[in-house]
């Protein structure tokens, strides 16, 4: 599987050794988070294809195509066209997703081998924080603001007494 970081598409051929859309060089190892373009929408699409990503709780982003950017800023319309990115180790489930809606046809998502797929899941797995690990976390955060907290309020106290005994 290689993909191309400028257009952010995923190509199945391997022996490519540049994206047939942008020309540039393609990468054969991108990273779990690396953003894939997994669709091109607007309107009721767009809206459509968000709620269900939201539902499946599948992070994702949409960027205005470059061509409609500059019709948008000058009459403030909404979005004509976006493309939709989500993480390589998502991608799997948001075009299950997505065929599932009718938003995108098996034909046109890319098909991502087991071994990638696999890799990406795990890679992201392995960054998350176990629960217990984050809780502890959070809770020594807040015992740390909290004594933040208590040394200034200490050192203001302390530098109002010493500027009043210097005029008492």
């Amino acid at each position: 599987m290689k993909y191309c970081t400028k257009c952010k598409r995923l190509i199945e051929d391997n022996s490519e050794q540049k994206c047939s859309v942008c020309g540039r060089k393609t990468i054969s190892d991108p990273s779990h988070y690396s953003p894939v373009k997994i669709v091109t929408a607007n309107g009721f699409e767009l809206e459509r294809i968000r709620a269900s990503l939201d539902d499946a709780d599948i992070p994702y982003s949409y960027q205005e195509t470059y061509r409609d950017a500059g019709i948008q800023i000058l009459n403030s319309a909404p979005p004509e066209n976006c493309d939709v990115f989500v993480p390589l180790s998502a991608y799997r489930d948001a075009s299950d997703v997505l065929i599932g809606i009718g938003a995108l046809s098996e034909g046109d998502a890319a098909k991502i081998d087991e071994q990638t797929a696999n890799k990406a899941k795990k890679a992201a797995e392995d960054e998350e924080l176990p629960p217990r690990k984050a809780r502890m976390i959070r809770i020594l955060s807040g015992i740390g603001f909290l004594l933040l907290l208590a040394l200034v309020v200490w050192l203001t106290d302390f530098l109002f007494d010493f500027v009043k005994a210097l005029f008492f």
